[in-house]
């Protein structure tokens, strides 16, 4: 008789037990961090045939997930932008909130004669507001060609330099190197980058964009 009550009042207290607790659910992933790439017709991508996959932002996005980071980028690329037209249409681009900014400029101010100081002034604001905005900002290293002159060439090149220490931004290496006046890079222009133009182009600014993204990866943490 006790040994039934017994084996009675243990069978009660597990029914009575309340259920075990669901397992925790696994960690959400970390949200894909917004990489814009901001700039002209070297950005846009210019008379590919598939920009959306052939332009350097897409060759960058497919890089970085290759590497394992979770990143979306968008291109906001126009053709034929000066400075003075990308820092006009700047605000629109960061509205939608990008966490780094890749800042390609510079040429078509050269073509157009503009004043140095106004290009060093225009993308030293750029990459200020970029900043101010919530983002990190990489300008990249641009040059021109000799025939400019080698004293007006020279000027022209310090200005990347400079307006990323301006700004506090990352400086990348000029994205064209083995790119520019190699015609197995190139569109029949001459000019704009055909699609294994691009992959070197990415290949040149990789390292940079990378560090920055961990950078931005470590603040969110």
């Amino acid at each position: 008789m006790n040994k039934a009550l017994g084996v009675a009042s243990l069978f009660f207290l597990f029914a009575c037990r309340p259920p075990a607790p669901p397992p925790a659910p696994p960690p959400a992933p970390p949200a894909a961090l917004h990489v814009l790439c901001f700039g002209d017709s070297l950005t846009a991508g210019k008379d590919l045939l598939d920009p959306d996959r052939q332009s350097y932002p897409a060759v960058l996005e497919r890089r970085l997930k290759e590497k394992g980071h979770s990143v979306r980028v968008t291109n906001a690329g126009q053709s034929g932008d000066t400075s003075f037209d990308a820092r006009a249409r700047l605000d629109y681009s960061l509205t939608d909130r990008p966490d780094l900014v890749v800042i390609c400029l510079g040429s078509n101010d050269m073509f157009q004669g503009k004043r140095l100081e106004d290009l060093e002034a225009n993308l030293t604001d750029i990459a200020r507001r970029c900043r101010t905005a919530g983002a990190r900002a990489v300008i990249c290293r641009m040059r021109i060609f000799v025939n400019f002159g080698f004293g007006w060439t020279a000027r022209y090149e310090r200005i990347f330099p400079r307006a990323a220490r301006a700004a506090g931004a990352a400086l990348a290496p000029f994205p064209l190197e083995g790119v520019a006046a190699q015609p197995s890079m190139n569109l029949p222009d001459g000019i704009h980058p055909n699609p294994a133009g691009y992959e070197k182009f990415v290949d040149n600014i990789f390292e940079t964009v990378e560090e920055e993204i961990k950078a931005v990866q470590r603040k969110k943490r």
